[in-house]
Order: structure tokens, then sequence, then C-alpha cells
């Protein structure tokens, strides 16, 4: 700890006594290394958690409505191997994160729990990711595992509303 004298901002009123011998803790350095750190290192932080907020379908449907934003149902069980890899590789990527919590509404349904929503989108394929418009209408469905670079793709084709003109395997080749 800096005494009194070796302290660079003893006029200062941020600064706490510490024991009788007369020596200073300074805290305004602590605070602007905390700020520092916080913006340069760890800007997510400050803004977002850094995780996908999802949510069930009901709410989901009512607020994509509401702020007029689809929704991105994703289809899973328990042991799906594909299912984790999606999990793991894509949907913990900072990028699809951002993407997904500012423009979609993020469902994970459990097939194994949820048969309703099962029997309603007739998915008997996990991993299964189905895209609903504003109105719970279904955009498009991909079945299997979708590689982060071509899930990227798929959220702007989506989100972006080129699914109205043209098709997604065209939308790909550009």
């Amino acid at each position: 700890m800096p005494t009194r004298s070796g302290c660079l901002l003893k006029n200062l009123l941020l600064r706490l006594r510490t024991d009788r011998t007369g020596r200073w803790l300074c805290l305004l350095p602590v605070c602007i290394a905390l700020a520092v750190y916080l913006a340069l290192v760890c800007p997510s932080c400050l803004y977002a958690s850094g995780q996908l907020n999802g949510l069930d379908y009901e709410t989901a449907l009512q607020k994509g409505k509401d702020a007029q934003r689809p929704l991105l149902v994703f289809f899973t069980t328990p042991w799906c191997y594909q299912c984790t890899e999606m999990k793991r590789k894509v949907f913990q990527n900072k990028d699809i994160i951002s993407i997904l919590n500012e423009r979609f509404f993020l469902v994970e349904v459990d097939i194994s729990k949820n048969t309703k929503l099962k029997e309603d989108f007739r998915i008997y394929y996990t991993p299964t990711t189905v895209f609903l418009d504003i109105h719970g209408k279904p955009i498009m469905e991909e079945k299997g595992y979708i590689p982060t670079k071509r899930f990227r793709k798929l959220l702007r084709y989506v989100s972006n509303g080129y699914y109205k003109t043209i098709a997604f395997s065209d939308f790909e080749k550009k």
C-alpha cells in the first residue's frame, strides 16, 4: 500500500485511513483501473450477459408480434449429440448470440417434454430449427446440425426479410 507521501492523489478526498501509522489507500486509481478493465476486456459485461435470452413459446410469440421480430424455435432432445454440438459451437458464438438477442426471440423446445409443440410442428428429427414470422407462421425449417457460418446466413436471410423475395438456396450463393 502506498504511504501518504507516496500517493499521487493525496489531496483528493477519495482515500481511506487503513491503520494508525498514517498509511493511506487511494481508491480513485483502483476505481479507474476497474472501469478500464470492464470497458476494454469485458464490454459484454456492461451491456448484456453474453447469454441467449430464451423464452417459452407463447411469450415469444406475443413479444414477436409486439416487437415485429421473428422467432427461432430450436427443437432438441437431451440425448441428441448434434443438438449438444449446436449449443456448444453455434449458440456460444458471440456474434450469433448478439444477432439472436437483437433480432429474434428464441424458443428452445425439448420434444421429449413438450409433445404438443412437437406434434403441432410435426417434428420427428432433432435438432430442427424453425423460423417463424411475427404471426407465428413458419418461414423455413432446417434439420440437423447447422455450422456457424451457414447459421449466420440463415439469421441474416430471415431477419432482413430476404425470405419474402428469394429462396434460401439462391441467397446462399451470393
